[in-house]
């Protein structure tokens, strides 16, 4: 009799995660390089297998066994038109391909109805009332990403920027900032990366009393309240919010939101876990 292969995968720009479980045992863990299936997806589709042979060769398998696995692979940048259907025809197996939002919702609430907002470098929304999903955000920070932290720190270098010009009282954090993108904030920022917006974040945990901390966390907290909303959050479900800006947030939100805060239950990786197990 054939044992039972339930492999859960997560990727991203970062790197990639495989999980796989023989007849509902223990799963194993693997990593990989990059997985953007939007930029590189042939290098996307290198990394998985890399990953994927090393899960199997640990339980002494080999590619051919991945003829009767179950698989889901939740992937950054599924979400855009086409995204996962074309990368799933790319793989020399069968899966089942969504984006990494929906993995993140499974493993932080478990399948439960809920909401969830992830406040990393960038940011998405994402929700599940009755069996449907619904998700926006997560469009990138030059077209999106409300509430992450890289946008969040763009806007901290434009305040500082406002100051300098004499349109806002100018302080110690507004010199900080544009000491910390040299040698002007308009040169650092044409070859600056979402990851050194996000950077800038922690010099305002330096400054708590500025204006312009006191703005970019405004904006912050009316961005994932917003977010959160436009998701038709039910008030009594579970609501988690995960990321690095979200310990900063969450004290921040209305306690009608408060209430129905929870810790996540488990990783995306597990997320994918749990719904390549759910599949016949």
């Amino acid at each position: 009799m054939k044992k039972r292969i339930d492999i859960g995968i997560d990727g991203g720009g970062t790197g990639c995660r495989v999980a796989l479980s023989i007849d509902g045992g223990p799963s194993h863990e693997t990593t990989g390089g990059p997985a953007n299936i939007v930029t590189d997806p042939a290098g996307a589709e290198a990394a998985i297998r890399l990953a994927l042979v090393a899960a199997l060769a640990h339980h002494g398998l080999d590619l051919d066994a991945l003829a009767d696995a179950r698989i889901c692979a939740g992937l950054a940048g599924g979400r855009l038109p086409g995204a996962a259907d074309r990368f799933a025809t790319r793989l020399p197996f069968l899966a089942y391909v969504v984006d990494d939002s929906v993995t993140a919702l499974e493993g932080a609430l478990g399948g439960a109805d809920g909401s969830l907002a992830s406040l990393g470098t960038g940011s998405f929304f994402i929700a599940k009332q009755g069996g449907v999903i619904r998700h926006h955000g997560g469009w990138g920070f030059h077209l999106g990403d409300e509430g992450g932290a890289a946008w969040a720190g763009r806007m901290a270098l434009s305040l500082a920027l406002r100051a300098s010009d004499g349109r806002m009282a100018e302080d110690a954090l507004a010199r900080a900032l544009i000491a910390a993108c040299p040698p002007h904030p308009v040169l650092w920022a044409q070859t600056a990366r979402p990851g050194d917006f996000a950077a800038i974040m922690p010099i305002l945990d330096q400054h708590p009393d500025s204006a312009i901390t006191r703005s970019v966390l405004a904006a912050l907290t009316e961005a994932v309240v917003t977010g959160i909303e436009a998701l038709g959050h039910q008030s009594g479900q579970r609501l988690v919010v995960t990321g690095g800006l979200g310990e900063r947030i969450t004290s921040a939100l209305p306690a009608g939101l408060t209430a129905d805060l929870h810790p996540p239950l488990a990783r995306p990786l597990d997320g994918a876990l749990a719904l390549a197990r759910g599949l016949p």
